[in-house]
């Protein structure tokens, strides 16, 4: 009877762990895709701001360029 008990115990263990670990990797899983979400915004901005800045740079010659 000591047997059966210890097995039981040890797979009530076995399964609380594994639920823990499936939580965390859950958690983990969510994380990732809310970081790949930033990294898109931040590629976006960083396209937007060079192109702005191109943009800015071919102003400031146009306007030091003597008339022609």
């Amino acid at each position: 009877m000591d047997g059966l008990m210890f097995q039981a115990v040890t797979g009530g263990v076995i399964a609380l762990l594994l639920s823990v670990i499936a939580y965390f990797l859950n958690l983990l899983i969510q994380d990732f895709r809310q970081l790949n979400k930033e990294l898109s915004k931040l590629k976006e901005l960083f396209i937007r701001l060079e192109a702005e800045q191109t943009l800015m740079k071919i102003m400031l010659q146009r306007t030091r360029s003597p008339p022609g």
